[in-house]
């Protein structure tokens, strides 16, 4: 699949409660930790790129300034799906015929790896992996998109992943950032782990 068929969604809306601040906002080498990510997406011509954050998120005109559209969850205490939901709904006013998900607080994940990804999509739903299990970045063609509207709750599309074909992302880079710990043991890492593509 090509980059321009697909509209690349940035998950931006959790309350983040285990990090005790607004963590997307922490800073991570001179920038915002949930802006990281959706950067280097900005640089895939991509369909689409959407931000799934909250209406008065201090994020949100950063991402506006990357030239992504916003889709504003109002209802984030509905849990991951409600962003699904919102997330398909603005890719479903694209062409896009493929959505890629993408987590804001996972800011190693690289432009290489998901391009490599979207290459690597056969018009079925395919999900990274880091050896263990499989999650985000994922993408959805079309014709799975309805299934993303099935989901409740927190735990988003775990269940849809489960018996998805998957690619291995290169070590550490599909580390998520829960906790202020989290965020501190990433700036100590001795990166083999690209932190500057």
């Amino acid at each position: 699949m090509d980059t321009q068929d697909v509209a690349i969604v940035v998950l931006a809306a959790g309350n983040a409660r285990r990090f005790g601040s607004d963590k997307l906002m922490a800073d991570l080498d001179g920038s915002p930790l949930g802006l990281r990510a959706a950067a280097q997406m900005a640089q895939l011509n991509a369909a689409a790129h959407i931000a799934v954050c909250q209406p008065e998120a201090p994020i949100a005109p950063h991402y506006l300034k990357l030239g992504y559209t916003l889709a504003k969850n109002r209802h984030a205490e509905r849990g991951l799906s409600r962003s699904l939901h919102l997330a398909v709904e603005a890719a479903a006013q694209t062409e896009a015929q493929a959505l890629l998900i993408l987590l804001a607080d996972m800011p190693f994940v690289q432009t290489s790896y998901v391009a490599a990804l979207i290459a690597g999509c056969d018009g079925e739903i395919l999900a990274s992996s880091d050896g263990i299990q499989s999650m985000p970045p994922a993408i959805f063609p079309r014709a799975a998109w309805s299934r993303l509207l099935e989901t409740e709750g927190d735990a988003g599309a775990r269940h849809i992943l489960l018996n998805a074909s998957t690619r291995t992302a290169p070590e550490g880079s599909l580390r998520d950032i829960d906790t202020p710990d989290d965020l501190a043991a990433s700036k100590a890492l001795p990166l083999g782990l690209d932190r500057s593509s």
